[in-house]
């Protein structure tokens, strides 16, 4: 009786193209998440995210300079650490008004918080909106109203 022995993959090898693939996935989202979109200097969208990617990064005294002269001495830059922020996985703008010398932007920040212990099986997307409001000064566009995260301010 002769058998015909026939070649099967082993399990190194389907393990190492499992492997490869699970890579693969991970560089692709990788990628498709870095994806920061960037603004001309000098606009009051670059200057909006400025100061957004300030409170991302919880630096509440650089924040604080993007800020007009009169919100400054309004708010101190303790006033600029919401946890809405620290707890975002990202932002956009949904809208951007600009005349020349005042624009308004509407942003959207979003979270994706997962409790496990609660839904297992399900995600929560959260989005919260607020309106930037910018002014031309001297050159620069400086933020004049920002209902979030200024609400903590004393005269709010």
């Amino acid at each position: 009786m002769n058998k015909k022995a026939t070649a099967t993959p082993g399990k190194p090898i389907l393990i190492g193209i499992g492997i490869f693939v699970v890579l693969a996935l991970l560089v692709a989202v990788a990628l498709a998440r870095s994806d920061v979109r960037s603004y001309a200097p000098g606009t009051p969208e670059a200057t909006a995210q400025a100061y957004i990617q300030a409170l991302f990064d919880e630096d509440s005294e650089t924040a604080h300079g993007y800020l007009s002269t009169d919100l400054q001495a309004e708010c101190e830059p303790g006033d600029l650490e919401p946890w809405w922020v620290r707890n975002a996985d990202s932002a956009s703008f949904d809208e951007v008004h600009n005349d020349g010398s005042h624009a308004e932007i509407e942003l959207r920040l979003l979270s994706n918080e997962y409790d496990l212990g609660i839904f297992p099986f399900d995600s929560y997307d959260y989005s919260r909106e607020t309106e930037l409001e910018l002014d031309r000064v001297d050159g620069e566009w400086v933020i004049t109203d920002a209902t979030w995260p200024l609400a903590g301010c004393t005269w709010r």
